[in-house]
Protein backbone atom coordinates (compact mmCIF):
# COMPACT_ATOMS: atom_id res chain seq x y z
CA UNK A 1 0.00 0.00 0.00
CA UNK A 2 1.02 3.61 -0.35
CA UNK A 3 2.76 5.13 2.64
CA UNK A 4 2.30 8.85 3.30
CA UNK A 5 -1.18 10.21 2.84
CA UNK A 6 -2.55 6.69 2.75
CA UNK A 7 -0.70 5.49 5.83
CA UNK A 8 -3.13 7.61 7.84
CA UNK A 9 -5.68 8.44 5.15
CA UNK A 10 -7.36 7.33 1.97
CA UNK A 11 -5.45 9.49 -0.51
CA UNK A 12 -8.25 12.01 -0.79
CA UNK A 13 -7.56 13.99 2.33
CA UNK A 14 -9.53 11.67 4.58
CA UNK A 15 -8.08 10.38 7.83
CA UNK A 16 -8.70 7.04 9.46
CA UNK A 17 -8.87 6.32 13.13
CA UNK A 18 -6.09 7.22 15.52
CA UNK A 19 -5.73 3.53 16.34
CA UNK A 20 -4.88 2.68 12.73
CA UNK A 21 -2.34 5.52 12.59
CA UNK A 22 -0.78 4.31 15.82
CA UNK A 23 -0.41 0.83 14.35
CA UNK A 24 1.20 2.31 11.26
CA UNK A 25 3.67 4.25 13.38
CA UNK A 26 4.56 1.16 15.41
CA UNK A 27 5.35 -0.60 12.13
CA UNK A 28 7.74 2.22 11.33
CA UNK A 29 5.79 4.04 8.63
CA UNK A 30 6.42 7.76 8.25
CA UNK A 31 4.83 10.48 6.15
CA UNK A 32 7.42 12.52 4.29
CA UNK A 33 6.63 15.87 2.70
CA UNK A 34 9.70 15.73 0.49
CA UNK A 35 9.52 13.81 -2.76
CA UNK A 36 9.97 10.26 -1.52
CA UNK A 37 7.59 7.38 -1.51
CA UNK A 38 7.52 3.97 0.15
CA UNK A 39 6.76 0.89 -1.93
CA UNK A 40 3.78 -1.34 -1.35
CA UNK A 41 5.64 -4.02 0.61
CA UNK A 42 6.48 -3.60 4.27
CA UNK A 43 10.18 -3.56 5.03
CA UNK A 44 11.34 -2.08 1.72
CA UNK A 45 13.22 1.21 2.08
CA UNK A 46 11.71 4.39 0.58
CA UNK A 47 13.19 5.46 -2.71
CA UNK A 48 13.15 8.65 -4.80
CA UNK A 49 10.13 9.28 -6.96
CA UNK A 50 10.52 8.21 -10.57
CA UNK A 51 9.93 10.65 -13.40
CA UNK A 52 6.69 8.91 -14.39
CA UNK A 53 5.07 9.94 -11.09
CA UNK A 54 5.88 13.61 -11.60
CA UNK A 55 4.79 13.31 -15.25
CA UNK A 56 1.42 11.90 -14.15
CA UNK A 57 0.95 14.78 -11.73
CA UNK A 58 1.94 17.35 -14.37
CA UNK A 59 -0.45 15.86 -16.95
CA UNK A 60 -3.27 15.95 -14.40
CA UNK A 61 -2.61 19.62 -13.61
CA UNK A 62 -2.38 20.68 -17.25
CA UNK A 63 -5.46 18.74 -18.40
CA UNK A 64 -7.58 19.82 -15.41
CA UNK A 65 -6.78 23.46 -16.17
CA UNK A 66 -7.28 22.76 -19.86
CA UNK A 67 -10.95 21.92 -19.30
CA UNK A 68 -11.95 25.37 -18.02
CA UNK A 69 -9.52 27.17 -20.32
CA UNK A 70 -10.89 25.19 -23.27
CA UNK A 71 -14.44 26.28 -22.47
CA UNK A 72 -13.26 29.89 -22.20
CA UNK A 73 -11.36 29.65 -25.51
CA UNK A 74 -14.36 28.09 -27.27
CA UNK A 75 -16.46 31.03 -26.14
CA UNK A 76 -13.90 33.50 -27.49
CA UNK A 77 -14.12 31.70 -30.84
CA UNK A 78 -17.90 32.23 -30.85
CA UNK A 79 -18.78 28.56 -30.48
CA UNK A 80 -22.12 27.43 -29.06
CA UNK A 81 -21.00 26.46 -25.55
CA UNK A 82 -24.17 24.42 -24.92
CA UNK A 83 -23.32 22.19 -27.88
CA UNK A 84 -19.60 22.12 -27.04
CA UNK A 85 -20.36 21.13 -23.43
CA UNK A 86 -22.75 18.41 -24.54
CA UNK A 87 -20.22 16.93 -26.97
CA UNK A 88 -17.60 17.12 -24.22
CA UNK A 89 -19.56 14.79 -21.95
CA UNK A 90 -20.67 12.47 -24.76
CA UNK A 91 -17.12 11.98 -26.04
CA UNK A 92 -15.76 11.69 -22.49
CA UNK A 93 -18.30 8.91 -21.95
CA UNK A 94 -16.99 7.10 -25.02
CA UNK A 95 -13.39 7.39 -23.77
CA UNK A 96 -14.45 6.23 -20.29
CA UNK A 97 -16.24 3.22 -21.77
CA UNK A 98 -13.19 2.23 -23.80
CA UNK A 99 -10.98 2.54 -20.70
CA UNK A 100 -13.45 0.55 -18.58
CA UNK A 101 -13.79 -2.44 -20.93
CA UNK A 102 -10.10 -2.51 -21.92
CA UNK A 103 -8.90 -3.18 -18.37
CA UNK A 104 -9.38 -6.93 -18.73
CA UNK A 105 -11.73 -7.32 -15.77
CA UNK A 106 -15.13 -5.69 -15.39
CA UNK A 107 -15.96 -4.97 -11.75
CA UNK A 108 -19.34 -3.38 -11.14
CA UNK A 109 -21.29 -2.69 -7.97
CA UNK A 110 -23.93 -0.47 -6.44
CA UNK A 111 -21.39 1.95 -4.91
CA UNK A 112 -19.66 2.78 -8.16
CA UNK A 113 -22.97 2.94 -9.99
CA UNK A 114 -24.85 5.08 -7.46
CA UNK A 115 -22.13 7.56 -6.54
CA UNK A 116 -20.80 7.73 -10.10
CA UNK A 117 -24.28 8.56 -11.42
CA UNK A 118 -24.84 11.21 -8.76
CA UNK A 119 -21.48 12.75 -9.56
CA UNK A 120 -22.29 12.76 -13.26
CA UNK A 121 -25.57 14.59 -12.64
CA UNK A 122 -23.75 17.19 -10.55
CA UNK A 123 -21.05 17.60 -13.24
CA UNK A 124 -23.72 18.18 -15.89
CA UNK A 125 -25.65 20.79 -13.89
CA UNK A 126 -22.47 22.53 -12.69
CA UNK A 127 -21.35 23.06 -16.29
CA UNK A 128 -24.08 25.67 -16.85
CA UNK A 129 -23.06 27.56 -13.72
CA UNK A 130 -19.45 27.33 -14.96
CA UNK A 131 -20.51 29.12 -18.16
CA UNK A 132 -22.17 31.86 -16.12
CA UNK A 133 -19.09 32.23 -13.93
CA UNK A 134 -16.71 32.42 -16.90
CA UNK A 135 -18.89 35.04 -18.60
CA UNK A 136 -19.08 37.36 -15.60
CA UNK A 137 -16.05 36.58 -13.41
CA UNK A 138 -13.61 35.10 -15.92
CA UNK A 139 -12.04 31.65 -15.81
CA UNK A 140 -9.25 32.75 -13.41
CA UNK A 141 -11.66 33.71 -10.60
CA UNK A 142 -14.07 30.88 -11.43
CA UNK A 143 -11.18 28.43 -11.22
CA UNK A 144 -10.44 29.76 -7.74
CA UNK A 145 -14.02 28.97 -6.72
CA UNK A 146 -13.57 25.42 -8.05
CA UNK A 147 -10.51 24.87 -5.87
CA UNK A 148 -12.13 26.44 -2.80
CA UNK A 149 -15.01 23.97 -3.08
CA UNK A 150 -12.84 21.47 -1.16
CA UNK A 151 -14.43 23.18 1.87
CA UNK A 152 -17.65 21.23 1.24
CA UNK A 153 -16.25 17.70 1.80
CA UNK A 154 -14.07 18.96 4.66
CA UNK A 155 -17.09 20.36 6.51
CA UNK A 156 -19.17 17.27 5.68
CA UNK A 157 -16.41 15.01 6.99
CA UNK A 158 -16.65 16.69 10.40
CA UNK A 159 -20.29 15.68 10.81
CA UNK A 160 -20.49 12.45 8.78
CA UNK A 161 -17.16 10.77 9.46
CA UNK A 162 -16.00 12.59 12.61
CA UNK A 163 -12.83 13.77 10.87
CA UNK A 164 -11.84 16.98 12.61
CA UNK A 165 -9.76 19.62 10.78
CA UNK A 166 -6.16 20.28 11.71
CA UNK A 167 -4.89 23.70 12.76
CA UNK A 168 -3.58 24.20 9.20
CA UNK A 169 -7.00 23.40 7.75
CA UNK A 170 -8.66 25.82 10.15
CA UNK A 171 -6.22 28.49 8.92
CA UNK A 172 -7.15 27.45 5.38
CA UNK A 173 -10.84 27.94 6.13
CA UNK A 174 -10.08 31.45 7.35
CA UNK A 175 -8.07 32.20 4.21
CA UNK A 176 -10.89 30.73 2.09
CA UNK A 177 -13.39 33.07 3.72
CA UNK A 178 -11.14 36.03 2.96
CA UNK A 179 -10.64 34.94 -0.65
CA UNK A 180 -14.38 34.50 -1.20
CA UNK A 181 -14.95 38.04 0.11
CA UNK A 182 -12.21 39.37 -2.19
CA UNK A 183 -13.68 37.60 -5.22
CA UNK A 184 -16.75 39.79 -4.60
CA UNK A 185 -19.58 37.79 -6.12
CA UNK A 186 -21.76 40.90 -6.59
CA UNK A 187 -19.72 42.31 -9.49
CA UNK A 188 -18.47 40.99 -12.81
CA UNK A 189 -14.95 41.19 -14.20
CA UNK A 190 -15.62 44.77 -15.38
CA UNK A 191 -16.69 45.87 -11.90
CA UNK A 192 -20.36 46.09 -12.90
CA UNK A 193 -23.08 44.92 -10.53
CA UNK A 194 -24.79 41.80 -11.96
CA UNK A 195 -28.12 40.63 -10.59
CA UNK A 196 -28.09 37.03 -9.36
CA UNK A 197 -24.32 36.65 -9.73
CA UNK A 198 -23.74 35.93 -6.04
CA UNK A 199 -26.26 33.10 -5.67
CA UNK A 200 -25.28 31.50 -8.99
CA UNK A 201 -21.63 31.39 -7.98
CA UNK A 202 -22.66 30.05 -4.58
CA UNK A 203 -24.65 27.30 -6.32
CA UNK A 204 -21.61 26.51 -8.48
CA UNK A 205 -19.45 26.32 -5.35
CA UNK A 206 -21.89 23.88 -3.69
CA UNK A 207 -22.25 21.73 -6.82
CA UNK A 208 -18.51 21.35 -7.36
CA UNK A 209 -18.05 20.70 -3.66
CA UNK A 210 -20.85 18.13 -3.87
CA UNK A 211 -19.01 16.26 -6.60
CA UNK A 212 -15.97 16.06 -4.32
CA UNK A 213 -18.23 14.89 -1.49
CA UNK A 214 -19.63 12.04 -3.61
CA UNK A 215 -16.07 10.99 -4.45
CA UNK A 216 -15.23 11.08 -0.74
CA UNK A 217 -18.31 9.01 0.16
CA UNK A 218 -17.39 6.44 -2.50
CA UNK A 219 -13.85 6.24 -1.12
CA UNK A 220 -15.21 5.65 2.40
CA UNK A 221 -16.86 2.43 1.19
CA UNK A 222 -13.41 0.96 0.37
CA UNK A 223 -14.29 -0.74 -2.92
CA UNK A 224 -11.23 0.06 -5.08
CA UNK A 225 -12.20 -2.59 -7.65
CA UNK A 226 -15.17 -0.41 -8.62
CA UNK A 227 -13.06 2.69 -9.29
CA UNK A 228 -13.12 2.30 -13.09
CA UNK A 229 -16.87 1.62 -13.00
CA UNK A 230 -17.34 4.76 -10.90
CA UNK A 231 -15.47 6.89 -13.46
CA UNK A 232 -17.44 5.29 -16.30
CA UNK A 233 -20.76 6.04 -14.61
CA UNK A 234 -19.74 9.68 -14.00
CA UNK A 235 -19.41 10.28 -17.72
CA UNK A 236 -22.09 7.82 -18.87
CA UNK A 237 -24.75 9.64 -16.83
CA UNK A 238 -23.58 13.10 -17.88
CA UNK A 239 -23.26 11.85 -21.45
CA UNK A 240 -26.86 10.55 -21.55
CA UNK A 241 -28.17 13.87 -20.23
CA UNK A 242 -26.10 15.65 -22.87
CA UNK A 243 -27.69 13.58 -25.64
CA UNK A 244 -31.15 14.58 -24.37
CA UNK A 245 -30.07 18.22 -24.09
CA UNK A 246 -28.69 18.33 -27.65
CA UNK A 247 -31.86 16.68 -28.99
CA UNK A 248 -33.92 19.43 -27.34
CA UNK A 249 -31.45 22.07 -28.53
CA UNK A 250 -32.76 21.43 -32.03
CA UNK A 251 -29.67 21.13 -34.21
CA UNK A 252 -26.76 18.87 -34.90
CA UNK A 253 -23.29 19.95 -33.77
CA UNK A 254 -20.94 21.22 -36.45
CA UNK A 255 -17.57 19.62 -37.11
CA UNK A 256 -15.80 22.53 -35.38
CA UNK A 257 -18.04 22.25 -32.30
CA UNK A 258 -17.41 18.51 -32.19
CA UNK A 259 -13.67 19.15 -32.32
CA UNK A 260 -13.89 21.62 -29.43
CA UNK A 261 -16.01 19.16 -27.47
CA UNK A 262 -13.54 16.35 -28.19
CA UNK A 263 -10.63 18.42 -26.93
CA UNK A 264 -12.41 19.45 -23.73
CA UNK A 265 -13.74 15.92 -23.21
CA UNK A 266 -10.23 14.51 -23.62
CA UNK A 267 -9.02 16.94 -20.93
CA UNK A 268 -11.85 15.70 -18.72
CA UNK A 269 -10.85 12.05 -19.02
CA UNK A 270 -7.08 12.64 -18.99
CA UNK A 271 -7.17 14.65 -15.77
CA UNK A 272 -9.14 11.91 -13.98
CA UNK A 273 -6.94 9.12 -15.33
CA UNK A 274 -3.67 10.78 -14.38
CA UNK A 275 -5.00 11.89 -11.00
CA UNK A 276 -5.61 8.22 -10.19
CA UNK A 277 -2.18 7.34 -11.59
CA UNK A 278 -0.47 10.08 -9.56
CA UNK A 279 -2.18 8.88 -6.38
CA UNK A 280 -0.84 5.39 -7.00
CA UNK A 281 2.73 6.71 -7.02
CA UNK A 282 2.65 9.80 -4.78
CA UNK A 283 1.11 10.50 -1.38
CA UNK A 284 -1.98 12.67 -1.28
CA UNK A 285 -0.13 15.23 0.86
CA UNK A 286 1.86 16.03 -2.29
CA UNK A 287 -0.76 15.46 -5.00
CA UNK A 288 -3.66 17.55 -3.70
CA UNK A 289 -1.88 20.74 -2.53
CA UNK A 290 0.41 20.81 -5.58
CA UNK A 291 -2.36 20.12 -8.11
CA UNK A 292 -4.78 22.62 -6.53
CA UNK A 293 -2.29 25.47 -6.21
CA UNK A 294 -0.48 24.84 -9.51
CA UNK A 295 -3.78 24.41 -11.36
CA UNK A 296 -5.14 27.66 -9.97
CA UNK A 297 -1.98 29.59 -10.89
CA UNK A 298 -1.70 27.97 -14.35
CA UNK A 299 -5.33 28.82 -15.13
CA UNK A 300 -4.90 32.42 -13.99
CA UNK A 301 -1.66 32.94 -15.97
CA UNK A 302 -3.03 31.47 -19.21
CA UNK A 303 -6.31 33.38 -18.81
CA UNK A 304 -4.48 36.71 -18.46
CA UNK A 305 -1.66 36.15 -20.97
CA UNK A 306 -3.39 34.20 -23.75
CA UNK A 307 -7.14 34.68 -23.27
CA UNK A 308 -7.03 38.43 -22.61
CA UNK A 309 -8.77 38.40 -19.24
CA UNK A 310 -8.19 41.50 -17.14
CA UNK A 311 -9.20 40.78 -13.52
CA UNK A 312 -9.55 43.69 -11.17
CA UNK A 313 -6.98 44.22 -8.39
CA UNK A 314 -9.50 42.81 -5.94
CA UNK A 315 -9.91 39.66 -8.04
CA UNK A 316 -6.12 39.25 -8.21
CA UNK A 317 -5.95 39.41 -4.41
CA UNK A 318 -8.80 36.89 -4.20
CA UNK A 319 -6.98 34.48 -6.53
CA UNK A 320 -3.76 34.73 -4.48
CA UNK A 321 -5.70 34.20 -1.24
CA UNK A 322 -7.41 31.21 -2.84
CA UNK A 323 -4.06 29.66 -3.75
CA UNK A 324 -2.93 29.97 -0.12
CA UNK A 325 -6.25 28.61 1.14
CA UNK A 326 -6.27 25.49 -1.06
CA UNK A 327 -2.75 24.54 0.06
CA UNK A 328 -3.71 24.89 3.74
CA UNK A 329 -7.03 23.09 3.28
CA UNK A 330 -5.34 20.11 1.61
CA UNK A 331 -2.41 20.03 4.02
CA UNK A 332 -1.91 16.78 5.92
CA UNK A 333 0.72 16.71 8.68
CA UNK A 334 3.50 14.16 8.79
CA UNK A 335 3.01 11.38 11.33
CA UNK A 336 5.32 11.25 14.35
CA UNK A 337 8.01 8.54 14.21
Amino acid sequence: MLIGATACGDGRGATVTGQACAVARRLGFHVHLHLYWAPRRIGVAPRPIEGTALLSLALHIVSASGFGLGVKAAGLHKQDLIVVGGMNYILAAVLAAVWFVSRGSIDIGWAGGAYGTLNGVVYFVAYFFLLFGIKHQGIAATGAIVQLSVLVPILASIFLWMEYPTAMQLAGMTAAGASIALLDARRNILGEVVGGLRWRLLAFFVLVGGSRLFAKAFAELHVPDEKAFYVFMVYASSGVMSVVMLARHGRMPTLVETAWGAGIGACNMIQVTFLLKALEELPGVIVFPVSACAGLILTAVVAVVLLRERPTRRLYLGIVASAIAVVLLNWQPAASP
